[in-house]
């Protein structure tokens, strides 16, 4: 598995020494509303696993609903906007009228279409320039009072699946989150209200995290390719085996279509990594010790979170020892 290398590009997801659920909502300022596409250390090692992923299991990672076509130029416009205003060593786009070329100088790969026009691309348009972007990209149609998945490029999947959840409403897809607010209100009803509220030109973001048994990704469809892989977790290969995933997710209001736009930036560092910043390893100890059984059960992480723990405490043991403690 690919790994993050530069760990001060990495959201490590704890704020608090002891497991608390929170949707860790928060609004970007203005420097950070500007851009969700970001390249790293790993760029052509994400893309190349993004697009054997996407080619693997394309009816599976990729859907969208045939009315979808105008929403999807607006967000391939949007992402080469920021993709060549933030990195203009790395992408280009020519325009002449309707007629662009997009040129990717990391891979040297040029893209020509016709902007608007589905005849001029080899793919639709989310699924060829997504591509060249390590994010997954998920676009959902507020209609309603409620959002609808209508399109979905989704390679590094946590319970997940463009094909499995195309067409569901916000509600159906998180149904299972075992939380309610202080109040007793349903986490996903609230979050689904904020949502509905969002404007353009104001976007969001929050973390979410799991873990992955030496897996990108746990979709429905694989489930009995990956959950037999759960059994290999032990103490002993757990910090190899075992990448904690963070996705930082930032939510944007398309003018135009009025869709949800989730751009899903997902990073994994195995837990045998997090010793390079101790204060990482004791916080993760403490948060995954404490995490509530239906919690770790939603998450899918209950068959190997023991070995992990366990894992996790020898290492802060013999930090304890190296530092005196």
């Amino acid at each position: 598995m690919f790994k993050s290398t530069n760990l001060d590009q990495f959201v490590f997801p704890w704020k608090e020494d002891n497991y608390r659920y929170s949707n860790d909502l928060k609004k970007l300022n203005e420097d950070e509303s500007r851009y969700f596409i970001e390249i790293t250390p790993e760029y052509e090692m994400q893309i190349k696993e993004k697009r054997r992923l996407l080619d693997e299991q394309p009816e599976v990672r990729y859907q969208s609903m045939p009315h979808t076509m105008d929403m999807q130029w607006e967000l391939v416009e949007l992402i080469l906007e920021q993709a060549t205003e933030r990195y203009p060593q790395h992408f280009t786009v020519k325009k002449d009228g309707a007629n662009w070329t997009f040129t990717n100088h990391i891979l040297h790969e040029e893209e020509k279409f016709v902007f608007g026009d589905a005849s001029s691309i080899r793919m639709e348009p989310l699924d060829l320039i997504g591509r060249h972007f390590h994010n997954d990209f998920i676009l959902m149609v507020h209609r309603d009072n409620d959002l609808f998945l209508e399109v979905g490029q989704v390679s590094f999947a946590a319970l997940f699946s463009a094909n499995w959840n195309k067409g569901m409403s916000f509600e159906e897809i998180h149904g299972p989150v075992p939380f309610v607010t202080r109040t007793g209100v349903p986490l996903v009803e609230r979050v689904l209200k904020f949502l509905l509220s969002l404007e353009p030109g104001k976007p969001w973001t929050r973390v979410n995290w799991n873990l992955m048994a030496d897996r990108y990704d746990v979709n429905y469809e694989t489930m009995h390719i990956w959950e037999p892989q759960r059994e290999r977790v032990t103490v002993e290969n757990a910090g190899e085996l075992v990448h904690l995933r963070v996705e930082e997710q930032k939510f944007y209001r398309l003018p135009r279509a009025n869709a949800i736009l989730f751009s899903l930036n997902t990073m994994f560092l195995p837990l045998e990594d997090l010793k390079l910043r101790p204060e990482w390893l004791i916080r993760t100890y403490n948060n995954l010790s404490d995490i509530p059984p239906e919690m770790a059960a939603y998450k899918g992480i209950d068959v190997f979170l023991n070995q992990s723990v366990e894992y996790l405490k020898h290492e802060v043991e013999k930090l304890q020892v190296t530092q005196g403690k």
